[in-house]
């Protein structure tokens, strides 16, 4: 027996170790690229790109789930900053910002998001989010659609959807059973299965070369940012469903785009629906294209942008 417990102590701390080397390596990879900013109590990483004195409106990009500011930033953030002022956030308790115990809520990270786009001195913003980062935006644009010129959605979460979710998402959220899924599994495993998963949501279409270099992806497998993220999905749909009824009440102009071959978020549940909801919607639907479509599509989503950007008055 006590053997056994001695053998079984030696393995727990040897993972513990290649999980903490593996965290290590991930920051040292990935570190930030951009400034901090102190919001409500908080420290938001943020990158800000391009002319502050530009006519065009500021545009803030918001990530999707499982990815950080760099996955955005090297889409669209770098192109549209030849003429616009944009900023970039790691979304509250993603890449390298904290956030409060109610961070995976929607508000919350709207209003995060806001007080920092308000310290930057950012006026009547653009506002553009990407499939979970969607969902953070019809947030924004629901609670402060006054302060915002414009609202652009790629491939958005908007509705309530059938089934549920991957389950490594809700065990995360478990005492025990957690904290192990973080620290000894996650930071190891979850490389090695994220290239395939990765694949998986550019199809049809493929990643950019050294894509998960390029976007720090490593930075969601250490534990916090793991929990983190699984928290922001797990307790997704709820708040979903309780803010789908509230769209028919905005009346900004918004622009929805997404991906024909879309398997990540359903373009039917989702884009289709929000773009008969939203008074002045316009949906584009991009043929062939999949979940990533800000990589895939960068050409013509920017050129959306800039169309909502126009000049400021």
């Amino acid at each position: 027996m006590r053997v056994s417990i001695l053998i079984a102590i030696f393995v727990l701390a040897a993972l513990t170790g290649v999980a903490s080397c593996a965290s290590m390596n991930a920051t040292q990879t990935a570190p930030p690229i951009g400034t901090f900013l102190d919001v409500g109590g908080q420290s938001l990483h943020v990158v800000d790109l391009g002319p502050k004195d530009s006519v065009r409106s500021p545009v803030i990009l918001i990530h999707g789930a499982s990815v950080n500011l760099r996955d955005i930033k090297l889409a669209l953030g770098d192109r549209l900053a030849s003429d616009h002022r944009v900023i970039l956030i790691d979304r509250p308790g993603r890449g390298y910002s904290t956030r409060p115990d109610d961070g995976w809520k929607l508000a919350t990270q709207a209003e995060l998001i806001k007080g920092a786009a308000d310290l930057l001195g950012a006026e009547k913003p653009v506002i553009v989010g990407q499939s979970f980062g969607g969902a953070v935006a019809l947030r924004y644009a629901l609670d402060y659609e006054a302060d915002i010129s414009g609202l652009v959605l790629l491939a958005p979460v908007s509705h309530e959807w059938p089934g549920g979710i991957a389950w490594y998402n809700n065990v995360s959220g478990w005492p025990v059973a957690g904290f192990l899924l973080r620290r000894l599994i996650i930071p190891t495993y979850g490389q090695l299965a994220a290239k395939g998963s990765v694949k998986k949501s550019f199809a049809p279409d493929a990643p950019p070369p050294n894509y998960f270099e390029k976007s720090g992806l490593a930075l969601l497998f250490r534990p916090h940012d793991f929990k983190a993220n699984a928290a922001d999905i797990a307790n997704l749909k709820t708040q979903i469903a309780a803010q789908q009824e509230l769209y028919v009440t905005l009346t900004l102009p918004t622009a929805i785009v997404t991906g024909a071959s879309d398997a990540t978020v359903s373009p039917d549940i989702h884009s289709k629906r929000l773009a008969v909801e939203i008074e002045q919607a316009s949906l584009t639907l991009l043929p062939n294209t999949g979940h990533a479509l800000h990589h895939s599509q960068t050409d013509a989503i920017a050129e959306i942008i800039r169309s909502m950007t126009g000049s400021k008055t």
